[in-house]
């Protein structure tokens, strides 16, 4: 259902072909979907119309694929695949891969502001300015010596941003108390890129579908570096633990969650 609402919110735009092309063609890659699962999961538990939560649940997944795109770029993270196929700007040129980032970017915007909630739109403004800030400090934190809490504050922007969106969802569209929905997004965020640093220095191309040990070639500055990979791993693990806690009074978040947890563990 996801999958198909991307392509035609995207396809029936009247825009020139190319931008259309970039943006369906990383929107459609295969993938999990974790992100719009996460808010449709919120949404549900809290009774949110199914074509409103389908909005926020399209707009969170162009927001995530935009920062994707930008992310591949040479200027950034430099990889030339993601989900293994070949990255948006090695199809389709560095120019037309920014453009689709922003392209995308403006779009889940605009869908979000179609829900007709205030409070759910400027939290989305917010979202991507913390993510690009998260971006930011990432490529800042680079053949750096960072602290522990300034990884932390890059993993809590750069990932925990989308996470807490997702998990505040539901709570928010209907004006009931999202701090502990938000904590919990931003917990799972910085858990869930903890184990991510794991599977790029333990997995091969074959098993993540973009290209392994990036962190070390790059010098990236990654919690493993500062606390070793098992002591890591137990961070993300207690995380887990209070996100299962806080989350407890809403089952189908809390299944969805229980799930990535699940899959992840698998491949550890």
């Amino acid at each position: 259902m996801i999958d198909e609402y991307l392509k035609n919110f995207v396809s029936s735009l009247d825009v020139n072909p190319t931008l259309k092309k970039a943006a369906i063609y990383t929107l459609t890659l295969p993938g999990k979907r974790l992100r719009p699962k996460l808010l449709l999961a919120s949404a549900k538990d809290f009774g949110v119309k199914e074509e409103e939560a389908l909005k926020g649940a399209v707009a969170i997944e162009m927001m995530h694929a935009a920062s994707l795109i930008h992310d591949d770029l040479p200027a950034i993270d430099d990889d030339d695949y993601r989900r293994g196929k070949a990255s948006n700007h090695v199809v389709f040129g560095e120019n037309f891969a920014i453009l689709a980032g922003d392209f995308l970017f403006a779009r889940a915007l605009d869908l979000c502001n179609e829900m007709g909630n205030p409070k759910v739109s400027k939290a989305f403004s917010a979202t991507l300015l913390q993510l690009i800030d998260g971006e930011a400090r990432d490529v800042s934190l680079e053949n750096k010596e960072a602290s522990v809490e300034e990884i932390l504050t890059m993993y809590k922007k750069k990932t925990g941003e989308l996470f807490a969106f997702a998990f505040s969802f539901g709570p928010r569209m209907t004006g009931k108390e999202v701090e502990k929905y938000e904590k919990s997004g931003y917990n799972f965020g910085i858990s869930f890129q903890i184990l991510d640093d794991i599977l790029d220095l333990t997995s091969t191309f074959e098993e993540i579908g973009k290209t392994p040990h990036k962190d070390e070639k790059q010098h990236k500055s990654t919690l493993i570096q500062k606390m070793g990979l098992e002591d890591s791993k137990k961070y993300a693990d207690t995380l887990y633990e209070e996100i299962l806690e806080n989350i407890k009074d809403s089952p189908n978040l809390l299944r969805e969650v229980r799930k990535v947890k699940e899959s992840l563990a698998g491949r550890l």
